[in-house]
């Protein structure tokens, strides 16, 4: 790295200079492409002890932290750094132009080693494409396809806290799937009631929470409710709704402990911003607890593996950054700061 950033010294010097300038606008873009590799590359020179990873948009505008088509400005990356915001790194680019990818949703596993995302073949048409889901170690860059389905796309993938189970959407023509491997089988969360969609899915033992949408097709007045859902021995299922159908209810996540809950809802502001609320399960009486307030949106928690800490995303900065709260005493630690990026899904 030390040695490209003199050599891109040296030649922006030259170029300032207008000593052949064309050969040296050239010789720049390659520099600049090598960096950008180098910078990929910095998570492979580092053991990370408690890494935390999230996916990047370049920042092109305002409102675009979750368009309708994902990655219709270029597609997102995979960025990987420590849990106090330490040794940031990208650990894959999506490409640009008409072969960009998209890359989603990222998930690690307990010891560091592996992250789990979804890839999708064409960031221009998302989710409407092919998309399988990749598993990538975090030291070596080498990644293996873990899921794929022929003319589907599989994204939204969410491993457990523990690492024993996966969960993800799978999308194939018409038909839209909640897919849970809960004791090393492929189980499909059908909708209840019939005719609304189950997504964003997330395990614990034998439990799972997710989203269910009634068809609206108004993206600002959507009615969303969260969902757990529990399986006995015998794969029997008993479903209990975590929040109403009231409002936007998204993005839920549950503890390792399978005691609590977490989501993101515009229910506390009558519809406008997002907040997060949490629920404890192991209280029969228990109400969801707002734990985030502020005049901005906040969303995609999710808990750290002992239970005492979420991270988040939001945009009260005026831009959107990933965040840490600690739940007993509120207090809240912000992990990203760059305004020429759109961070979100953070999760470790």
């Amino acid at each position: 790295m030390d040695f490209l950033r003199k050599i891109n010294a040296g030649i922006t010097a030259i170029s300032n200079e207008k000593l052949v300038p064309r050969f040296c606008r050239t010789i720049t873009v390659v520099i600049g492409f090598l960096s950008m590799l180098a910078n990929v590359s910095m998570a492979a020179e580092y053991r990370y002890t408690n890494p935390v990873v999230f996916q990047r948009f370049e920042n092109t505008g305002t409102n675009i932290a979750t368009p309708d088509v994902p990655g219709f400005y270029g597609g997102a990356s995979i960025w990987v750094m420590e849990s106090d915001g330490s040794r940031l790194s990208m650990l894959r680019h999506p490409g640009r132009g008409p072969s960009a990818k998209h890359l989603d949703h990222p998930s690690v596993t307990s010891d560091g080693q592996f992250v789990i995302y979804a890839e999708f073949d064409s960031a221009e048409i998302g989710t409407r494409g092919i998309g399988r889901l990749y598993q990538e170690d975090l030291q070596s860059g080498e990644r293996t396809v873990l899921r794929e389905k022929p003319g589907c796309s599989l994204h939204h993938a969410a491993l457990s806290l523990d690492d024993k189970v996966l969960t993800y959407s799978q999308d194939c023509s018409t038909e839209h799937l909640l897919v849970t491997e809960i004791g090393n089988m492929g189980r499909v969360i059908e909708p209840v009631p019939a005719g609304t969609r189950v997504s964003n899915g997330l395990s614990a033992g034998n439990s799972i929470v997710y989203q269910n949408e009634k068809p609206n097709n108004q993206q600002s007045n959507r009615t969303i409710a969260i969902i757990l859902t529990e399986f006995d021995n015998q794969g029997d299922r008993i479903d209990r709704n975590i929040s109403s159908w009231e409002f936007r209810n998204r993005r839920a996540a549950i503890s390792q402990d399978g005691g609590a809950v977490a989501w993101q809802t515009n229910s506390t502001t009558g519809g406008g911003k997002d907040d997060i609320l949490l629920l404890d399960l192991t209280t029969p009486s228990a109400v969801p607890r707002r734990i985030t307030q502020s005049p901005a949106n906040d969303g995609h928690p999710f808990f750290s593996r002992n239970g005492k800490l979420l991270l988040f995303e939001s945009d009260r900065t005026g831009n959107w950054e990933i965040f840490k709260l600690h739940i007993l005493s509120g207090t809240i630690t912000q992990l990203t700061d760059d305004s020429n990026y759109v961070s979100t899904r953070p999760r470790w």
